[in-house]
């Protein structure tokens, strides 16, 4: 004696549903503290000083890898910046856009980025905590 199928129509809501809720249980990284970024923008790109210049030669994100930098990011103080991570000399910077509006930021090389409204002066710092660089045990 066979088992009875379920009619197609409960099949098919089955398949749909699961198609819906598939990207937000296989692999899908949740999108960070600032939400969905999209329109990432380089606008340019710098050292504080010359001397640190080769160092910055090969920093060069793509705007994919802002967009990653800031989905494992975390909301940090000023003093976290200064007690857990290492300043870097190295920066790009360049707009994006959340569902907030426009933003401008300021990636750095070691993992710590700031990010304010576009045309404000009030910034937000972030880091990437794989990069804490945590000076405690010296």
């Amino acid at each position: 004696m066979s088992t009875p199928h379920p009619p197609a129509s409960s099949r098919r809501l089955h398949w749909m549903l699961a198609g819906l809720l598939l990207p937000f249980t296989v692999g899908a990284a949740p999108p960070g503290p600032l939400g969905t970024i999209s329109d990432v923008r380089i606008t340019g790109q710098g050292v504080e000083t010359p001397s640190d210049a080769p160092l910055c030669e090969s920093f060069k994100p793509t705007p994919r890898e802002v967009v990653a930098f800031f989905r494992h990011a975390v909301v940090i103080t000023p003093r976290q910046e200064h007690d857990y991570f290492l300043h870097g000399p190295c920066y790009v910077e360049g707009t994006l856009r959340t569902r907030y509006g426009q933003w401008r930021w300021r990636l750095r090389n070691f993992g710590t980025a700031s990010v304010s409204v576009d045309g404000g002066e009030d910034a937000f710092l972030f880091a990437d905590p794989r990069q804490e660089s945590s000076l405690g045990d010296d």
